[in-house]
């Protein structure tokens, strides 16, 4: 546990910074598509995305599904990337440490907990912290096959599947 501690710690640092303010501001244009997108059945969503945005459609099938649970307000569906941009800390601890070091591993998790464009993309209802979270989880999947894993490289496919679509 010791060994994992200082991940933890900037895991809830980047939470924290990430949760706290959600509700600071109210939606801003492109949000605002996404919320009229999302106030829809699934199946209205995903035949008006093709007419309306330029976003491949595995964000707005899961933003769907957590709207439904949380809701279309500022917090209920920002947390959804609230929540990504978070996962990305440890996923990017695990990518470096993989990669090069252990060191090298809090460093970009510091990094990615800290880095005011990951922070801010993290407080949006748009697309942008959960391909984070998708492109920091194929970095540590390909990393893994690097070693010689087919589990870790199917798994690469994958994540870098979804991290496209």
């Amino acid at each position: 546990m010791r060994r994992f501690a200082p991940v933890l710690v900037l895991t809830l640092a980047g939470g924290a910074l990430r949760f706290a303010t959600l509700d600071a501001q109210s939606y801003w244009l492109d949000e605002l598509v996404t919320v009229s997108l999302l106030d829809r059945s699934l199946g209205d969503v995903l035949a008006e995305i093709p007419e309306t945005e330029a976003t491949p459609y595995a964000y707005y099938v899961v933003a769907w599904g957590w709207s439904s649970v949380f809701g279309l307000g500022e917090v209920g569906l920002r947390s959804l990337s609230a929540l990504a941009g978070t996962a990305t800390i440890p996923v990017a601890y695990g990518a470096g440490t993989v990669l090069v070091s252990r060191r090298t591993g809090l460093v970009a998790a510091a990094l990615v907990a800290a880095n005011p464009f990951l922070v801010w993309y993290a407080q949006e209802a748009r697309s942008y912290a959960l391909l984070a979270l998708l492109a920091a989880a194929s970095v540590l999947a390909f990393a893994h096959a690097l070693r010689g894993s087919a589990r870790w490289l199917g798994a690469w496919a994958v994540v870098s599947s979804l991290a496209i679509a």
